[in-house]
Parts: structure tokens; C-alpha cells; sequence
């Protein structure tokens, strides 16, 4: 997964349904828009992306979410009779600066982080590798410490992700906790990729095929969770197989890691 930098200057466009769109967010979890991405042949569904506001005060990140589809042309958006390199990205986080505050350039210009450059030219710009764990990081602090009215990180119905499982009947709910990019891979540093229930590793199962594969689980139910919680990836998280991530959500309030084990201790015994 790659990430990128989409650029927004209110000063050439305004976004005039914004609002609506972040009630969208609030509502299903996720807002799809279309946007114009430099680095065309770079890019690819499922890559990272962040929304920098330029132009004008106050200037920083407005949102983040995940490229959603193959580059397509299309007319440019200022109305002028040409085409261009556009994606969708479907945000789960959008910020109004009149509302709620954003992650701001001083912030960014702190660190290695201060070595991007923040107010390119062109949207849809790669971040370089060295710089996304920090920058997740960051933005996952941000999110989790400041008063967000679309926080992804407040109990919410709209914050669960479906994920079917095959050879299961069942569905694992998977919140935006755990597929936070600095949660999980904070998580999986700490823990290792081998599941923490029956200690499976996909990497040694299938080789390269396998590497860096893993479901990671949330311990605390979100439902349980009352009002703004932050989330701690090495208390919170445990990386876990597909199929123990379903025998854990196998019932309404789902088996803790210990109690699964013991039903996998008990039935080798037989």
C-alpha cells in the first residue's frame, strides 16, 4: 500500500456540500469523491490517502481514507475545456475548519515530517515510505486526542467494517480501530504475525504469498465503549487468523483470546 498526498485550495474551489458530505461519513462510516492525482501511474485501488487544505489559514490535514478505484479521465474540475487523472477516494475522515480543528502544517512541520512538502502544486502526490509511519502515527494521535465531530474513533455502528470469512458461516465485524494503518501495524511490531490464538503464521504456511498477512482484533467491543476512547494498539489489538477472528465473533458478545484457547486445548485432548 502506497500513500499520497491530495491537495485541496478552497481559494479555487468551494465545497459547497462539504457538510453534507462529512453527515454522509457520520452516517455510513465512508464518503466517496472524486479528485485529481498527479502521480497517475503510481497509484492503485486500496493505497493511502490524505487531504491537505492550502490556500488560505487555516492550512493542514482535512481528512483521510483509501483509493477506491482505477485512474480514469475525467473534465477537469475548474470548468475549463480539458481533461484530466482523477480517483475516487472514499473518506472516513473529512473536517471542517469551522467546526473542529485540523491536523495543522505546525504540527507537521515537525520531525522527518518536515522534509515533505506540504503545499505542492499538483494533487495526488506520493509520500515517500520513510515518512507514512510517522505521519500515521500523528494523525492517529490527533484523531484520538481532539474533539472530533466524524471521529472514526467514537462509538459508532457506522465504524464497523464487514468481512466475510470463507470456510465460516459467519461475518467478523471489524472496526476502524483495527484498520487504522499505525494501530494495526503498531500492534503486529509488538506482537508478531503469528495468530495469537493458535499461533498460525501465513508467512511460514505459504511463504511469500503469506508475508505480512494477518487479521488483527479488537479486545474492548465497541458497543461497550461509551463516548470519546483512545486507543491503546499493544493493550487494545491482537493479531489473529481469519479463522480464529470468527470463532472469537462466533456470539453477540465475542469470546475473549483466552477462552478460545481453552476450547482448542480441550478438543486436541479428543
Amino acid at each position: 500500500m502506497k500513500t499520497f498526498l491530495f491537495v485541496w485550495n478552497p481559494k479555487k474551489w468551494e465545497w459547497k456540500d462539504l457538510e453534507q458530505t462529512i453527515s454522509k461519513i457520520k452516517i455510513k462510516g465512508k464518503a466517496t469523491e472524486d479528485w485529481s492525482v498527479a502521480s497517475h501511474k503510481k497509484i492503485s485501488p486500496g493505497d493511502r490517502a490524505f487531504l491537505f487544505r492550502l490556500g488560505e489559514e487555516p492550512k493542514g490535514i482535512v481528512g483521510s481514507g483509501y483509493v477506491s478505484s482505477h485512474v480514469f479521465l475525467a473534465k477537469h474540475w475548474s470548468g475549463e475545456n480539458k481533461t484530466i487523472h482523477m480517483v475516487d477516494i472514499e473518506f472516513d475522515v473529512l473536517l471542517n475548519v469551522e467546526q473542529e480543528p485540523i491536523l495543522s502544517l505546525d504540527l507537521l512541520k515537525q520531525g522527518d515530517l518536515s522534509r515533505i512538502n506540504w503545499t505542492p502544486q499538483a494533487s495526488g502526490i506520493e509520500i515517500q515510505k520513510e515518512f507514512t509511519k510517522e505521519l500515521e502515527g500523528l494523525w492517529f494521535d490527533f484523531l484520538t486526542t481532539q474533539n472530533i465531530r466524524t471521529n472514526p474513533f467514537i462509538n459508532s455502528e457506522s465504524d464497523n467494517h464487514q468481512v466475510f470469512t470463507e470456510g465460516t458461516p459467519n461475518q467478523v465485524l471489524v472496526t476502524k480501530y483495527e484498520r487504522n494503518p499505525f494501530a494495526r501495524q503498531t500492534c503486529i511490531d509488538h506482537y508478531g504475525l503469528s495468530c495469537q490464538v493458535c499461533d498460525f503464521n501465513f508467512e511460514e504456511r505459504f511463504g511469500e504469498l503469506g508475508q505480512n498477512f494477518i487479521h488483527v482484533h479488537h479486545l474492548n467491543q465497541i458497543s461497550s465503549i461509551g463516548g470519546q476512547y483512545q486507543v491503546d494498539p499493544i493493550k487494545d489489538l491482537r493479531p489473529v487468523c481469519p479463522n480464529c477472528h470468527a470463532m472469537l465473533h462466533k456470539r453477540k458478545e465475542p469470546y475473549t483470546i483466552e477462552e478460545l484457547k481453552e476450547f482448542i486445548s480441550i478438543n486436541s485432548l479428543h
